[in-house]
């Protein structure tokens, strides 16, 4: 028996989904390519009086990626769709190449919502799918971007062509949710470390940074799980949170998604939408079961979809009272925080029997946060180097910056920075360290030039301001390079104002 026969659901329960898209075409299942995609969609467009498709921009390799917007009115501009006054939906799929379930879920849905079943929802929603962010990887049947970098590890630096196009789109119309569509490993490292393969269809998780707006969070958990896990349960599949595992085969500590700011799932929730993850079983299957898991993410969408309109201008406002209040809060900020560890058993299977092996594992729950060390929130941040690249960078994250009309003397917080080394990097991740500065606050008194860079906290984004700034944040702007400092510098050109006097 495979790893894939291990699934307790047949793929004829699935018979009668209709999968509408270029891998169900001719019969037996296939992975679409970039220019089957490319011509679907093209198709859909030109059919549909809902839809409108435009461009991204390109890939590394000079790839195209399409997105799509769908409105009743079938308009294309974002301001004009953000006018109408419909809670914004996105769906983002493939943003690892070789999870292609979601990618053909995500044609499926375009297809159902520009002349099929799902079109009568554009009532009351607006809706944006990007089906394959990531069309190297997917051309390479291969996790990762062509410059090697995982991009669900990209939403803080947007160091990578893709995250920075993704993030420009979003900018022009912002989200008021985001559905992020991925697939899990089976085996593996999970064999390798824990002698059982997963037996789980599903696995679901929310944003979980401390920044991240609890009212946002409670949308998510309120409206969406309920709905995901009763569909989830009608259709027969199993599921669970998400967790996941490091690659180090000593490392046995299994985790609950992970924390920090430049995954996807909290980037999103972090520049004020409700976010949510959802992955189906498929890394390492080809194509066994291929039906199943698109048949899996396009019902679940669907259910999503469907939640979100019965909600329809309550959903908008409640994200709207959200980001109010993220704009208002003055709480302190969590810079350092520790997981709570508790006891879990996972439900793996046997790879080579299928026979049950509930397996207890220590779980690191992302939920469950003890703060480590806190800070006063400030007013905002002072940039005296490399301005003109941080409010770039923000401003694709949906912050506002401001220039200092003229010089100004200012009382202000100074970082003394203690480089702790070369910052720790986990395999495919290089593009978001973990943390690699200890600072100390010392209250001093600074002239600021003319022009100087200053990021106000009181914004709805507040939570990306201060995972880019405090330098001691995990892939903070500091402690990647984006602001330079000198081998020799001690203090830090970047300064927390307090007093909101000041400007």
């Amino acid at each position: 028996m495979t790893v894939a026969d291990l699934s307790g659901t047949e793929p004829s329960a699935f018979a009668d989904v209709p999968l509408i898209s270029p891998g169900f075409a001719y019969g037996a299942p296939s992975f679409t390519t970039h220019d089957a995609m490319v011509d679907f969609v093209t198709g859909l467009a030109r059919a549909s009086a809902h839809a409108q498709l435009s461009s991204l921009g390109r890939s590394q390799l000079g790839r195209d990626i399409p997105v799509l917007h769908f409105t009743r009115e079938g308009l294309a501009d974002p301001e004009a769709i953000a006018a109408l006054e419909r809670p914004v939906i996105w769906l983002v799929a493939q943003q690892h190449g070789n999870e292609h379930a979601g990618g053909e879920a995500m044609l499926v849905l375009a297809a159902a919502l520009a002349t099929g079943e799902l079109a009568p929802l554009l009532e009351r929603l607006s809706i944006v799918i990007v089906p394959r962010i990531n069309p190297d990887g997917a051309a390479a049947d291969q996790r990762v971007l062509a410059s090697g970098n995982d991009l669900n590890r990209d939403h803080l630096l947007l160091s990578q062509d893709e995250s920075r196009a993704l993030h420009a789109a979003m900018q022009r119309l912002p989200p008021d949710v985001v559905f992020d569509h991925h697939e899990f490993s089976v085996a593996r490292r999970w064999v390798e470390k824990f002698g059982g393969s997963h037996s789980l269809d599903v696995m679901i998780l929310e944003a979980t940074h401390p920044g991240v707006p609890r009212s946002l969070t409670d949308i998510a958990r309120r409206l969406y799980r309920p709905v995901l896990e009763a569909t989830l349960e009608r259709h027969g599949l199993s599921s669970h949170d998400y967790v996941t595992t490091a690659a180090d085969k000593s490392d046995l500590l299994v985790s609950l998604g992970g924390n920090a700011p430049g995954i996807a799932r909290n980037a999103f929730g972090l520049r004020g939408s409700v976010s949510y993850l959802i992955e189906t079983r498929g890394v390492g299957l080809g194509l066994q079961r291929y039906q199943q898991r698109v048949a899996t993410h396009y019902l679940l969408a669907k259910a999503l979809l469907a939640a979100s309109a019965d909600e329809g201008p309550a959903l908008r406002s409640a994200v709207r009272m959200a980001r109010r209040a993220a704009s208002a809060d003055r709480s302190p900020l969590v810079v350092a925080h520790e997981l709570a560890r508790r006891p879990l058993e996972l439900p793996l299977v046997d790879p080579e029997s299928g026979a049950a092996r509930p397996t207890p594992v220590t779980l690191a729950d992302s939920r469950l946060l003890a703060t480590v060390e806190q800070r006063a929130r400030p007013h905002g941040y002072l940039v005296l180097r490399s301005g003109e690249a941080v409010a770039g960078l923000l401003a694709l994250l949906q912050v506002r910056t401001v220039r200092l009309a003229e010089p100004a003397r200012l009382a202000v917080e100074a970082y003394d920075v203690e480089r702790l080394g070369r910052p720790s990097r986990r395999a495919g991740e290089s593009i978001n360290p973990d943390r690699s500065l200890n600072v100390t606050l010392r209250a001093t008194t600074i002239d600021a030039p003319a022009g100087a860079l200053f990021v106000p906290m009181g914004q709805p984004a507040c939570g990306v301001v201060a995972a880019a700034l405090e330098p001691d944040s995990p892939g903070s702007y500091l402690g990647t390079g984006i602001i330079p400092m000198n081998d020799d510098e001690t203090e830090a050109p970047l300064y927390r104002v307090m007093d909101d006097t000041s400007f």
